[in-house]
């Protein structure tokens, strides 16, 4: 099963020099990027992508591998410091960091978010180790009923997400899916609700939209502040950090269930960060002993939303080495780069290119060295946007997430459509609808429709029951729904 011979020739190409130094700047460049609302790793993949023809292959991709994992850290910053995700994977990251931060604990928060982006991606990188030689013809059995069972698994999250008022939560999420429908029909190809909007057909375009929810709406709520925080100390230093660090690891079992969950979900082709990050935290408000402190600044929360996310992007690497079929849209352009260069990834990927295949699975271990180390110094610094003047702060801010919705598409439309959604969102955060549900509702929409269709049309509704993997699934989603009202009545028993 495992050629050894061909682990250590892949170190020996790992160790290299040249390599290193790609990996380095590419960690530094994906964590830069991942810190700036509305530029994700996608987009500035996406824009390298020409660029690599002139390396080769695995320097480019190692490089991608290390712009990957190093923006799915940093997106956490701008989501914990200013509540806007730096990628729709660091979405859930602001239910607990930002409330954290507003509490002048931002120091703290991100030294949290680090150990579990650490934790998150060295488990993942472990687990894609060791299984990615096997493990990536499974990803074969989810067909579109089993991925149809794993969205509706993330739709229950909204049960978690609106515990205080499940009227309100479940009303924002039929919102949510009824907006996600926009566009053109997945299987006849008819315009829905575009209004004769063309640059509506292809759907509701997913960064505005988070921008406006989260980054433009929250931008408004400053400006009545002259800080993010007027609680914290503005001399806290290392210690902070390190504090934040410290208490992350008392959290183990949170880690790494939340970890196991990120990389199932990654392993899954087109599932993504979003799910795994969401559905770990809804696992963890389920598990934890004090579920009230969560969306207030729990710690617990911020954990396993971001360990969940990193281990996603190292499980969103397996499908594309061994199957050819990418797990997200990163992974979609590094697909694209060894393609580019002649190689194709398949089941026989790993016979043919060894030493390379090795190498690029021990990049992940050396990007999750990089979140520990140069992810330390950096949010050293960075921790102390929340006591920088809005009159400044709001400004700087108001471009970037201009920019980074007109990036998206390169479309001034998409400027129009993230103010209309941060106005849709100061509306519902002043009505108490819970914003982060109806984020996870136009996500899942897409996925949840195109999925049931495809299934339905293969065989009827019969066949959303007839593997054991699909039963399964629908198990855990009868369990999820059940299980806020089962932990309810045990502490009213107990009590």
């Amino acid at each position: 099963m495992y050629d050894y011979e061909a682990v250590l020739m892949g170190a020996e190409v790992f160790f290299q020099a040249h390599t290193l130094m790609f990996l380095v700047v590419g960690f530094f460049l994906g964590f830069f990027v991942g810190s700036i609302p509305g530029f994700n790793d996608a987009n500035i993949m996406a824009i390298l992508l020409p660029f690599s023809l002139i390396f080769e292959p695995t320097m480019a991709i190692i490089a991608m591998v290390a712009i990957y994992t190093g923006a799915q850290a940093g997106g956490s910053i701008p989501a914990i410091l200013l509540n806007i995700p730096g990628t729709p994977g660091n979405a859930a990251s602001i239910l607990d960091g930002y409330p954290m931060a507003k509490k002048g604990l931002a120091g703290y928060a991100l030294g949290l978010s680090l150990g579990a982006s650490t934790v998150g991606s060295l488990t993942g990188a472990v687990l894609a180790l060791l299984l990615a030689p096997i493990i990536g013809v499974y990803a074969l059995s989810f067909g579109p009923a089993e991925m149809f069972m794993v969205v509706l698994l993330g739709m229950t999250v909204v049960s978690t997400l609106a515990a205080d008022n499940m009227t309100k939560g479940l009303l924002i999420a039929a919102f949510g899916i009824l907006v996600s429908l926009m566009g053109a029909d997945p299987m006849t190809g008819f315009a829905r609700g575009t209004y004769n909007i063309s640059f509506l057909y292809d759907g509701m375009p997913l960064i505005p939209v988070l921008l406006g929810l989260f980054g433009f709406s929250e931008l408004l709520l400053l400006l009545g502040s002259k800080t993010v925080s007027d609680t914290a100390d503005e001399e806290q230093k290392w210690s902070e950090l390190f504090r934040g660090l410290k208490h992350a690891f008392r959290h183990r079992f949170n880690m790494m269930r939340s970890s196991l969950v990120g990389f199932v979900v990654g392993v899954i082709p087109g599932a993504g960060a979003t799910i795994g990050s969401f559905l770990a935290y809804g696992m963890a408000k389920q598990w934890s002993g004090k579920p009230e402190e969560f969306g207030k600044g729990s710690p617990e929360g911020l954990i396993a939303s971001d360990s969940a996310n990193n281990a996603t992007a190292c499980g969103a690497v397996v499908p594309m080495l061994t199957l050819g079929v990418p797990g997200s849209a990163s992974t979609l352009v590094m697909l694209a780069a060894l393609v580019l260069h002649g190689v194709r990834p398949g089941p026989q990927f790993f016979a043919n290119f060894q030493a390379e295949s090795y190498a690029i699975l021990y990049a992940l271990f050396g990007a999750t060295f990089l979140i520990a180390v140069l992810g330390m110094v950096m949010c050293r610094y960075m921790q102390r946007v929340v006591f920088i003047p809005t009159a400044i702060l709001v400004p700087v801010v108001s471009v970037l997430i201009f920019i980074g919705a007109y990036a998206w598409r390169f479309l001034a439309f998409d400027i129009f459509l993230m103010i209309i959604f941060g106005l849709v969102g100061l509306l519902l955060r002043a009505k108490k609808y819970p914003v982060p549900a109806f984020l996870l509702a136009i996500i899942l929409g897409p996925m949840l429709e195109s999925n049931y269709l495809r299934a339905t049309r293969i065989g009827g509704l019969d066949v959303f029951f007839e593997s054991y993997l699909s039963i399964v699934l629908f198990s855990l989603v009868v369990l999820s729904v059940l299980a806020p009202f089962i932990v309810s009545l045990r502490k009213r028993r107990t009590a």
